[in-house]
């Protein structure tokens, strides 16, 4: 059989994915968060095996995020020279290899490094996993894959702690990095007998050195870029709220960890919840109606919120915060799938490159906005609620300005 003859065609038809390709897409979306989560039940340990303090062992979360965002779009546009599969399968063997040598770092800064490699290897999964759907299907059942992806990946950090801290009864801190390599090992796997190649060998990029070139039209591709934006604030909208509720809730509501963190797992379900029923309102109301009707809603209850705050003698109920958080990460979940999926569907080629950039801008989009709401000391919710208002109000008028774009530009 031919290479050709082995490579899936992109067809915008409808039609269920197969259970082996949900499985490979499912393994692929699960493997980055399970490599930020399974191990922070175990930081402790770290850093007293390793001779360290909490914060060095936080560089090894930082590290792995870095790695993630600096090889999304070398990542893509080698999947787009080669095809999906072997950037793919090489970037899971660095996963694999660095995860092992995870297990065996002498020093604090050795992990560091390690972890870096690590998320280098990880991004594998995600950027090619959004170039796969991207090939295979456009818009409404794009979603519906891309729901999928982002279900698993809402999952897997609600999951992860949990069976950390249960591994550890088990397995030292080394042992769950070797258990990260054996997943990597089964993704691996999944990918070589379950996933199809997408991209044919007639539509690959045969210019080695045109990613600059590549990256320079994606940028001028306004809607690609607005709707990769939207895509990063719908992503910041849980990372910024984590940031700061573990001090909203135990320096304003004076709750204990478990207590609070019972209430963001209630919010991270609300968050899946919502991105599954993303595919039947995006069909109904189109991606910039969604984004729009979204965007000015939670602009709308933050403003709310922020009022409250400074005009309630005793500052705004629990009950009254969690209600918020909650439609908060609702409104998120809605936003995100549409997000993604039409900044992909703005690309007519380079799709690798695309899905690669799309990540970046997403990972720097949300870094920032994470790092706006550290930036003032947690004592009431007006650092939260400044930084969430400003990111709808972007979307909002992000997506306002496509509604009025002309059609897609190619790119």
């Amino acid at each position: 059989m031919t290479q050709a003859s082995q490579t899936i065609p992109a067809s915008p038809e409808p039609g269920g994915p197969r259970l082996g390709f949900g499985i490979a897409l499912g393994f692929l979306s699960a493997l980055g968060p399970f490599a930020i989560d399974l191990y922070l039940p175990a930081m402790p340990q770290m850093a007293n095996a390793l001779h360290g303090d909490a914060n060095t062992v936080q560089r090894t979360l930082s590290a792995f995020f870095f790695g993630l965002a600096f090889a999304q779009i070398p990542i893509g546009a080698l999947a787009d020279r080669f095809g999906r599969k072997r950037p793919l399968i090489a970037g899971l063997a660095l996963f694999v290899l660095a995860s092992f040598a995870c297990s065996f770092a002498q020093s604090l800064e050795q992990l560091v490094a390690l972890r870096f490699l690590q998320g280098m290897g990880a991004c594998a999964g995600t950027s090619s996993a959004r170039a796969i759907i991207r090939d295979l299907h456009r818009g409404h059942h794009a979603a519906r894959l891309m729901a999928f992806t982002f279900l698993v990946i809402g999952i897997s950090p609600m999951l992860a702690p949990l069976l950390g801290s249960g591994l550890l009864h088990l397995v030292s801190w080394r042992g769950l990095f070797v258990i990260l390599a054996g997943a990597g090992l089964l993704a691996a796997l999944c990918v070589l007998l379950l996933l199809p190649e997408t991209l044919a060998p007639a539509d690959r990029a045969t210019d080695s050195g045109g990613l600059p070139r590549a990256i320079v039209a994606l940028l001028g591709n306004g809607r690609f870029v607005g709707w990769a934006l939207v895509a990063g604030l719908a992503t910041t909208v849980p990372f910024a709220f984590v940031t700061a509720a573990p001090f909203v809730y135990s320096g304003l509501y004076h709750l204990t960890p478990g207590w609070f963190s019972l209430l963001l797992a209630l919010n991270a379900a609300m968050s899946i919840l919502a991105t599954q029923l993303t595919p039947r309102l995006l069909k109904r109301l189109g991606a910039v109606r969604l984004a729009a009707s979204a965007a000015s809603t939670a602009l709308l209850l933050t403003a709310v919120l922020g009022l409250g705050a400074l005009l309630v003698p005793d500052g705004v109920p629990l009950a009254a915060f969690q209600a918020y958080s909650v439609l908060l990460f609702m409104i998120a979940g809605l936003v995100l799938t549409p997000a993604a999926t039409s900044a992909l569907d703005a690309v007519r080629s380079g799709i690798g490159a695309a899905a690669g950039t799309l990540g970046t801008i997403q990972l720097a989009v949300t870094a920032l906005a994470s790092a706006a709401v550290s930036l003032w000391p947690p004592v009431s919710l007006q650092p939260l609620t400044m930084v969430l208002g400003s990111a709808f109000a972007a979307m909002l008028a992000i997506a306002l300005r496509i509604a009025r774009s002309p059609a897609p530009a190619q790119a």
